[in-house]
């Protein structure tokens, strides 16, 4: 038995497009935070920092969705994990950067507009849009210049899609990809997979 906790409007969608992906039967309870819904004795008693997404899979859980993404890949039979140590750490290395350098940006630009309208610091969000059109310019879209996805050949991976889940944002807060086209090409080809579809679909 394998359920996931959390609704798709947080980054519990990572988890579910890893799902879907893998083709796994599961059962998604879908937890609103914004409605006290994380802070029960029941929940707090599987993670008790009262957030989501939480993973229970025969009695075993696990919390922070990269740990359980890279759990779900290689415990299930699928293709999203490299066969190679060097492909592997370099699936490391994208997802480590794109959750400790491109997702503080984005989530910046998120707290500022939770912010009543005349609190809104403009300059907020435009400094740290500014910040991730240079991470994009720098290290993204010169890679993906050269190739279809993140690791070596044309194999759409966990590399992919931790990364691709991270940059889903972009396209909530209307970042322009017009100068980053390589990018943008990429996030089509991942967004248009299936399973993204089907966990897009969900609660």
């Amino acid at each position: 038995m394998l359920t996931i906790y959390g609704w798709k409007k947080s980054r519990t969608v990572r988890c579910m497009w890893v799902l879907e992906e893998l083709g796994v039967p599961y059962t998604q309870v879908p937890l609103n935070p914004n409605a006290g819904e994380t802070r029960t004795p029941e929940y707090l008693a599987l993670n008790p920092s009262g957030k989501i997404p939480t993973l229970v899979h025969d009695g075993f859980a696990l919390t922070e969705t990269v740990a359980i993404n890279l759990y779900l890949a290689s415990t299930f039979p699928g293709n999203l994990l490299p066969a190679s140590a060097h492909d592997m750490a370099k699936l490391h290395q994208w997802t480590s950067w794109a959750i400790a350098d491109l997702e503080p940006m984005l989530v910046s630009i998120m707290r500022e507009g939770r912010r009543a309208a005349q609190q809104i610091d403009a300059s907020r969000i435009d400094t740290a849009k500014t910040d991730i059109h240079k991470m994009l310019a720098t290290v993204l879209e010169p890679h993906l210049a050269k190739q279809d996805y993140l690791l070596p050949g044309a194999n759409f991976t966990l590399a992919d899609l931790n990364v691709a889940a991270v940059c889903s944002s972009l396209l909530v807060f209307q970042i322009d990809l017009t100068m980053h086209p390589a990018v943008d090409r990429w996030l089509k080809r991942c967004f248009a997979r299936e399973a993204w579809q089907r966990a897009q679909a969900r609660a």
